[in-house]
């Protein structure tokens, strides 16, 4: 049987009721069964429960949260989808690449497949939390999918892509939770050194997330990371103090 119990679809900002009854739907058809609503706009009417046409517990059971970077935390992965590429990615994956990178990933990693609201995909506010890009090869000139339509894309390449089991050399990734954590740490040591201050903040810390990300660390290096970091806030601490105490000498004419 494909591993598609650690992979979660994640609905960001959905607007249309008939999309989520038919994204669960299709998910039940693929065999996944974990879905995400982050700030929902639509409701679970009648609409969304037709649509779902027996996969109606998917939308019951849903994970329902308003902030996108609290509903990651719990992810060691997370995977955006878009038409058009972003610069912050390396590259852009199809379905069916991105499910055999997948493979590659230890037993009981969990993964979010993010997609978008439906009239402006996911923004760079979102990316901001995401590690890979897949796309969907379409014509250029009409590369835009509705929502159903491309999860059941995504969904059909990754029940595929996962029906082998991962091989014992198979790597672990950090979660995302510790990944958020120690970036904000290194964007507290970075405003204190005034290394973000002349620049766009932004921008350096989207770069320095997808670096990470590239870097795919496991818990053992965020924890060394967090650790450097640790010592850095204590280094500059102390040079704060023994400046403050030699001015202070220095008044008193001590």
């Amino acid at each position: 049987m494909p591993d598609l119990g650690r992979i979660a679809i994640v609905l960001v900002e959905t607007s249309s009721p008939g999309n989520l009854g038919s994204v669960a739907r299709v998910m039940k058809n693929m065999g996944l069964d974990r879905l995400v609503l982050v700030d929902c706009k639509a409701d679970l009417s009648e609409e969304a429960r037709q649509r779902a046409r027996g996969a109606d517990d998917l939308l019951e059971t849903a994970v329902r949260t308003n902030e996108l970077g609290s509903a990651l935390k719990p992810f060691h992965l997370s995977v955006a989808t878009g038409s058009r590429p972003a610069r912050w990615f390396d590259r852009s994956l199809h379905p069916r690449e991105m499910a055999a990178e997948l493979q590659a990933l230890a037993p009981g990693h969990e993964v979010a497949i993010l997609f978008g609201p439906e009239r402006t995909g996911l923004t760079n506010e979102h990316l901001q939390y995401c590690h890979w890009q897949v796309r969907i090869p379409t014509v250029s000139g009409f590369p835009s999918l509705n929502l159903a339509h491309a999860v059941a894309i995504v969904a059909y390449e990754l029940s595929q892509g996962l029906s082998v089991p991962p091989s014992k050399g198979a790597r672990g990734l950090a979660e995302l939770g510790q990944m958020q954590a120690f970036s904000q740490d290194l964007e507290g040591c970075l405003k204190e050194i005034q290394f973000l201050k002349n620049q766009n903040p932004r921008e350096i810390m989207m770069t320095l997330r997808q670096l990470l990300a590239r870097a795919s660390p496991d818990d053992r290096d965020i924890r060394i990371l967090r650790g450097i970091l640790r010592q850095w806030k204590w280094y500059a601490r102390s040079r704060r103090i023994q400046e403050g105490n030699r001015r202070g000498a220095e008044y008193t004419g001590s």
